[in-house]
C-alpha cells in the first residue's frame, strides 16, 4: 500500500495524459443532457466495487483498482460470486501501456488453498503468447488489439472501451484470447438517464438526483452484445451481459439503491437493440395466403394429408385440408410449396430468454411459442411486451415465475420462507400476467404447498424442480401439475421405479425430460458437438468459444457418457408408454437447434416421428392450457406453421429441414432469419 501511495503522484501526470481523450470524449457526449456533472478524466489512481446480479440476485462483488506502472498502469481485479452454492472467485492482472494496450494479462481460479491459472496473455509489439484451456498459442496482433477473458471480471471491459475511445473509435478492434483472435465491434448506444435513489454517483448526491449514463454495445467477445454504461465521471455504472447463457449484472456499489432503475435502463437497451434486429428481416408475405400443394402433418396424430392447402387470413388459419376441398378465396396470396411438408410450429417448453438474440434465432428456427423457465423480471416482462406488441419478431412467450427458498444458496430474485411470503410471490407474478410458477430447490413442504394452492386458486399451474424438503411424489402430491427436467433414477424393470411412474401418471404430471441438454453437459468431451448436434458450420465463431467449449465432462470416455443417456432415455420412454406427457424443452444448449436434438433423442429412446413431433406441438399446447389457440394446423387456431424441404414422419432428422416459418400469419424465410443474427445456415 505504501508503494503505492507514494506512485500515485508521479503517476497521476502520466495515467490523467492517457485518458484525458476519454474525458473529453465523455464531456461532448453529455454536453447535450441538462442534468448532466461536469466530467472530468480519471485520476491516477482508481478503486472501486460491484455489486453482482445473477437472475436479478445479488451473488457476490467484483472490487477492482487501477494504479501506476512504470510508463503506464496495472488493474487488479478480484471477481468473487456464489451460484446456487458453488463459488465462482477469480482473479486477475492487467499491465497496459501509457496508451492503454495491454502488455499482459492474467486470470486466475482461486480456492481458499490453490490458485490456478487460466488464461495468460503476454504482448511483445505485434505478437502474442497466449496461454488457455492448458495449450499456449503464439497470435499476430493487428496494430489496434486488446487482451480480455470473456465474461469475467467485468473492469476487463472498462479498459476495452477505454482502450477503444483513445484510440479513435476504430470500427473493429481484435481481441484475444478468441479463436484464437476475434474481431469486436464497440457501439456508443446513446444516454441514458437514472434516477438516483441513494448517495448516488457523486459524492452528496442525494434522493431525487438525475445522473446521465453513456451507454456502449460490445459485441464479439461472446456470442450476445454485452452492455456498459459509464459516468460523466469516467465510473463504470452498470455492466449487463447473459454471463453462461443467464442474466448477469454488475453494478457500481454507489448505484446500488438504484438497482431498479438501473434493470429497466437495461432491459431497455435490450429491447431497442431486438426490434433493430427485427428490422433486418421483413416477412414474404402476411395478410390472405394460401400454402398449397404441400404434404400436410397438423400435429393431431392423424394421417398426413398429401397435396394439401392451408389457408391464412388475419394470422388465424381459416381452413386446413385436402386440396381438393379446400377453397382458395379470391385476392390471397397462393404460394407453391409442393414437395414440402407443414407442420405446427415448434414449442421449447424449457427455455430462459436471458438475452435478446435467442428471440429472432428462435424464430429462424421455427420455434414459435417457447416457455421461460426462470428469469429477470424487469427484462422478461419488457421481452414478452415487445414481441407481443409486434415491435420485435419472435415466438410468443409463456412465462413460469421462478421461486426458491431464503438463504444464500437461493437461485433467483423471489425467494419465500414463508406460507404467506410464498402466497404474496403468486399473485406478484400472477398480477404481471404470468401463467405458470416454477419451484426451486430450497423451499419448504409449508410453502410449497401454499404456492400450489395459490396459484391454482389463480388459475396458474405449477412446474419446477423438485425441492430437496420433498421426494417426487410429496411434491407432485403437495400440488405440482408439472416437473422440470427427468427426476427419476434407476432401471426401467424396478418396482419401486414402476410404482412412481403409475403415480405421476395417475395424477396426470407433466414431464419436460430436457434430455438434449444432459447430453450436452454429460457428453464426454472428447467427444465432437458435431457428432450428435450437427450445428456447429451453422454457428458464429463466438458461440462455440464462449459457451460450447466448456460443455461435456473432461476425463470421461464416451462409452460411459453414451450408457449413462441410455439409461435416462429409458425412463422417458417408460414414462411416456404408461401415458405421463412429456414435452420437449432444452434448458438452452444450442438455441433453436436443440429442440431439433430433443426430438431425435425422443426417437432414439423409442418414440414414433409422431409422439416426437407431438411432444413439441400439441402436448405442450395442453400442457399449458392452449389448445384452442396453437399446437396443431386446424381451423380456428393461430397461424403458427413450418414448412419443411422434407417429412418429420420419414425421419425426425428432417425437423431440421425449415425452408419457412409462419408466425401469427407472417411468413418468413427461415435462411434470412438466421442470416440477419450471424448464423449461416445455406440450403
Amino acid at each position: 500500500m505504501a508503494r503505492e501511495r507514494g506512485g500515485v503522484r508521479a503517476a497521476r501526470l502520466r495515467w490523467s495524459r492517457a485518458l484525458v481523450v476519454v474525458g473529453a470524449t465523455l464531456a461532448s457526449a453529455h454536453a447535450a443532457a441538462a442534468q448532466a456533472v461536469t466530467p472530468r478524466a480519471p485520476v491516477a489512481a482508481e478503486r472501486d466495487s460491484l455489486r453482482l446480479y445473477y437472475v436479478g440476485r445479488p451473488v457476490g462483488w467484483e472490487r477492482y483498482s487501477i494504479a501506476a506502472q512504470g510508463d503506464g498502469s496495472q488493474l487488479l481485479a478480484d471477481f468473487d460470486y456464489i451460484d446456487r452454492g458453488r463459488r465462482n472467485h477469480l482473479g486477475a492482472t492487467m499491465s497496459l501501456g501509457a496508451d492503454l494496450r495491454p502488455q499482459s494479462l492474467e486470470l486466475a481460479r482461486v480456492t481458499d488453498t490453490s490458485r490456478t491459472v487460466t488464461v495468460r496473455v503476454d504482448v511483445q509489439g505485434d505478437r502474442a503468447t497466449v496461454l488457455r484451456n492448458g495449450t499456449t498459442t503464439q497470435v499476430m496482433l493487428p496494430p489496434v488489439a486488446f487482451a480480455l477473458a470473456p465474461y469475467q471480471p467485468v473492469s476487463q471491459h472498462l479498459a476495452l472501451v477505454r482502450y477503444w475511445l483513445t484510440h479513435g473509435r476504430p470500427a473493429q478492434l481484435a481481441v484475444v484470447p478468441g479463436g484464437p483472435v476475434n474481431m469486436v465491434t464497440i457501439t456508443r448506444g446513446g444516454l441514458d438517464t437514472l434516477a438516483v435513489a441513494g448517495a448516488g454517483a457523486g459524492a452528496g448526491a442525494g434522493a431525487g438526483t438525475r445522473t446521465v449514463l453513456t451507454r456502449y454495445g460490445i459485441d464479439g467477445v461472446v456470442w450476445g452484445r454485452e452492455y456498459l454504461w459509464i459516468d460523466a465521471n469516467g465510473h463504470l455504472a452498470m455492466f449487463a451481459a447473459a454471463a453462461g447463457g443467464l442474466s448477469f449484472k454488475a453494478i457500481r456499489a454507489a448505484l446500488v439503491p438504484s438497482v431498479e432503475g438501473l434493470m429497466t435502463i437495461a432491459a431497455r437497451a435490450a429491447m431497442t437493440d431486438l426490434v433493430a434486429m427485427s428490422h433486418r428481416t421483413a416477412p414474404i408475405a402476411r395478410g390472405a395466403i394460401a400454402l398449397v400443394g404441400a404434404t400436410l402433418v397438423d400435429g393431431t396424430g392423424g394421417a398426413p394429408v398429401v397435396n394439401a392447402t392451408v389457408v391464412v387470413a388475419q394470422g388465424r388459419i381459416v381452413d386446413a385440408g385436402p386440396s381438393a376441398r379446400v377453397t382458395v378465396p379470391a385476392g390471397a396470396r397462393r404460394i407453391d410449396v409442393r414437395g414440402k411438408t407443414i407442420v405446427p410450429g415448434l414449442w421449447d417448453s424449457h427455455a430462459h430468454l436471458h438475452q435478446a438474440e435467442w428471440v429472432p434465432v428462435y424464430l429462424a428456427a421455427g420455434i414459435t411459442t417457447v416457455r421461460d423457465m426462470g428469469n429477470e423480471l424487469t427484462f422478461l416482462t419488457a421481452l414478452r411486451r415487445t414481441v407481443a406488441s409486434g415491435r420485435a419478431n419472435g415466438p410468443t412467450i409463456v412465462a413460469a415465475g421462478l421461486i426458491d427458498g431464503p438463504g444464500p444458496n437461493a437461485f433467483g430474485a423471489l425467494s419465500a420462507e414463508t406460507p404467506e411470503e410464498g402466497r404474496a410471490i403468486v399473485r406478484r407474478y400472477h398480477a404481471l400476467g404470468f401463467e405458470q410458477m416454477k419451484l426451486y430447490s430450497l423451499l419448504s413442504p409449508a410453502v410449497v404447498g401454499a404456492v400450489c394452492d395459490e396459484a391454482h386458486r389463480l388459475g396458474m399451474t405449477v412446474t419446477g424442480h423438485i425441492p430437496t424438503s420433498l421426494t417426487l411424489r410429496a411434491a407432485v402430491d403437495s400440488g405440482m401439475d408439472q416437473v422440470a427436467h427427468q427426476p427419476l433414477r434407476g432401471e426401467v424393470g424396478s418396482e419401486e421405479l414402476q410404482r412412481t411412474i403409475a403415480h405421476l401418471a395417475q395424477k396426470g404430471t407433466v414431464i419436460d425430460p430436457t434430455s438434449s441438454w444432459g447430453e450436452i453437459g454429460g457428453h464426454a468431451q472428447s467427444e465432437p458437438l458435431q457428432s450428435f448436434q450437427p450445428v456447429t458450420a451453422f454457428l458464429p465463431p463466438v458461440f462455440l468459444q464462449t459457451r460450447a467449449a466448456g460443455w461435456g465432462v473432461a476425463g470421461s470416455d464416451t462409452a460411459t457418457a453414451h450408457s449413462r443417456l441410455a439409461r435416462s432415455l429409458a425412463v422417458t420412454k417408460a414414462l411416456h408408454d404408461a401415458g405421463v406427457p412429456i414435452v420437449a424443452g432444452t434448458d438452452e444448449g444450442v438455441p433453436g437447434f436443440s429442440v431439433y436434438r430433443e426430438l431425435e433423442l425422443y426417437v432414439q429412446a423409442g418414440f414414433t416421428p409422431m409422439e416426437a413431433l407431438r411432444s413439441a406441438t400439441a402436448v405442450p399446447a395442453a400442457a399449458m392450457r392452449m389448445t384452442r389457440e396453437v399446437g396443431t394446423v386446424e381451423a380456428g387456431k393461430r397461424a403458427d406453421l413450418l414448412v419443411l424441404d422434407a417429412n418429420p414422419l420419414d425421419d425426425i432428422a428432417n425437423i431440421r429441414t425449415v425452408r419457412f416459418v409462419m408466425q401469427r400469419g407472417a411468413f418468413f424465410e427461415s435462411a434470412a432469419l438466421f442470416r440477419a443474427i450471424g448464423f449461416t445456415v445455406s440450403r
